[in-house]
């Protein structure tokens, strides 16, 4: 089930609260803060995502309507708060590539078919995407993926 998006000014808020507290646990397995600054306004940001991770590598999703991942097109330093605890990334759009896209999108939906309608994306009986549906949403999601700074 889709949530209508003006919910989300309420939730998100309290999605930041939960994940910056001791009950982070019940979510963050899935869910993470993403912080970055604004490359206009140079205000910082944060908002709450859901994540995979392959390897070291942190993946998350998102639409082209949603604004904030245009602030990491070309690279940008960002903190993580996964699991309860801020750690140093370097962040970017890193796929434009729409079969690459549609494949990631479909692993992800594997784990996460509750996020297929934000996707616009139906789900069959069992549970894989419909393959229209799949193809159109990989022309219009974004891919950014997190690399942890080290040194």
């Amino acid at each position: 089930m889709k949530l209508p998006e003006p919910l989300f000014a309420v939730i998100n808020p309290v999605m930041r609260f939960l994940l910056r507290s001791p009950l982070h646990v019940l979510l963050s397995r899935s869910l993470m803060l993403i912080t970055f600054t604004g490359r206009k306004s140079g205000r910082q940001f944060t908002t709450p995502v859901r994540y995979v991770r392959i390897g070291t590598t942190v993946r998350c999703f998102t639409s082209a309507e949603n604004l904030w991942w245009r602030n990491l097109r070309g690279g940008a330093d960002v903190v993580l708060r996964i699991e309860g605890r801020d750690r140093p990334y370097r962040a970017a759009v890193v796929v434009d590539d729409p079969v690459v896209i549609k494949a990631a999108l479909r692993d992800y939906l594997a784990l996460f078919p509750q996020d297929a309608a934000y996707h616009d994306i139906r789900l069959r009986k069992d549970k894989r995407p419909v393959a229209d549906d799949l193809e159109r949403a990989s022309q219009h999601a974004i891919v950014v993926e997190a690399t942890p700074i080290t040194g």
